[in-house]
């Protein structure tokens, strides 16, 4: 089958995509608009040309996707150490050099599986190909940059059930091939589109097409094992887009879906550069008790993700501004920093409507209600 639309870019063609970026005139009016906000009006020639000639430092050495992975590796780590107060991780002990079907939840748009490759990179590993919409790739530029770094294309806003069938067919052809030949691991969300309102729910759609592909060779058991399958969790101390989340997206209603892309990019760069605090990722073990239904395994995901959730204080924080909800979550680190963490919680909601700000607080909230309802309910 051939999967040369919709997949990652091979090694013969990173010169080719690379030089394309470098000539591509509205790449860099982009990088110029959210690197020097204040003078990209007035000079943004000037700001290209300087941009050009930094990336072609950067990059122009680079043939293959390794090599472009290097290069981009010291970019992250500047990213990590301008926008978060520390990056940590734990479970780096279910990490083996077997290819895995990574499933995580899904808070922000490019910089969940940024951090698991940054993870894997720094610990010597094979990085994952990621599941990146087509929403986020219309513009030429962002399609060869994120397919340079390992992405993959799933298509939405699908018509027509033959269609649908057949696009969701070749989505699932394609990962199984990187999992089983390529010997490539894969990154996806629990669901399709992030957890906007802090619930990290595992849709089952989403892994009845990761299994479509080997449904008639393999049980949903065997499949598991053979993907090595593995929940991985994401947690943000703050979340940049807490705001626009809260106020929610009825006004693009009126929107082009050129102009609703346009936006969902913007805000991808919002998650980039804006203020994280703290950030942790935990690899869980690999699915390996008995399952025979996509239906159970999604409910064993889900379970394993928010039961390892890292709860912070600004999570705390937002429960004691909802007086109508009591859960009292023990072991956060820092309690004694509370105060400052519900004035900061406050100040970022200042603006909002009532309603907004109760769903403000409720997206920091969810991640303990959610614990808590799962401690109260009997495991699948």
């Amino acid at each position: 089958m051939d999967f040369s639309d919709i997949a990652s870019y091979d090694d013969d063609q990173v010169a080719i995509k690379l030089n394309e970026l470098e000539s591509n005139d509205d790449f860099h009016n982009y990088i110029s608009s959210l690197i020097f906000p204040r003078s990209h009006k007035y000079f943004s020639k000037i700001n290209r040309i300087y941009l050009r000639r930094k990336f072609k430092q950067i990059f122009s050495d680079c043939n293959s996707i390794d090599q472009f992975q290097d290069c981009l590796a010291p970019l992250v780590t500047k990213m990590i150490d301008k926008t978060t107060d520390g990056f940590t991780y734990s479970g780096v002990e279910n990490l083996t050099e077997k290819p895995t079907l990574f499933v995580g939840n899904h808070r922000d748009i490019s910089l969940d599986p940024a951090f698991l490759n940054y993870l894997l990179y720094t610990q010597g590993l094979s990085t994952v190909r990621i599941a990146i919409g087509d929403n986020l790739l219309d513009d030429g530029y962002a399609e060869m940059l994120m397919r340079l770094n390992k992405s993959f294309i799933v298509h939405r806003n699908i018509k027509g059930v033959k269609e649908t069938l057949r696009k969701l067919s070749k989505l699932s052809a394609y990962i199984n091939h990187s999992l089983m030949q390529d010997k490539e691991s894969i990154w996806i969300a629990q669901r399709e589109g992030r957890a906007n309102d802090g619930n990290d729910f595992t849709d089952e759609g989403v892994l009845k097409m990761l299994y479509l592909d080997q449904r008639k060779a393999l049980s949903v058991y065997e499949w598991v094992r053979s993907v090595n399958l593995t929940p991985i969790v994401i947690s943000y101390e703050y979340d940049p887009l807490d705001y626009v989340k809260a106020r929610g997206w009825d006004y693009q209603d009126s929107l082009t879906l050129e102009e609703i892309n346009k936006s969902d990019i913007k805000e991808m760069s919002t998650g980039i550069f804006g203020y994280k605090g703290r950030v942790h990722l935990h690899i869980c073990k690999p699915i390996s008790d008995p399952v025979d239904t996509t239906h159970h395994l999604a409910e064993m995901i889900q379970r394993e993700i928010i039961n390892n959730y890292r709860i912070w204080p600004t999570n705390q924080a937002a429960l004691d501004l909802l007086p109508e909800i009591n859960i009292q979550q023990e072991n956060i680190d820092t309690i004694s920093d509370m105060p400052s963490k519900i004035s900061m919680l406050e100040k970022r909601c200042a603006n909002l409507k009532p309603e907004e700000r109760n769903e403000f607080l409720m997206t920091y909230a969810r991640p303990i209600v959610n614990k808590e309802k799962a401690r109260l309910s009997p495991g699948p």
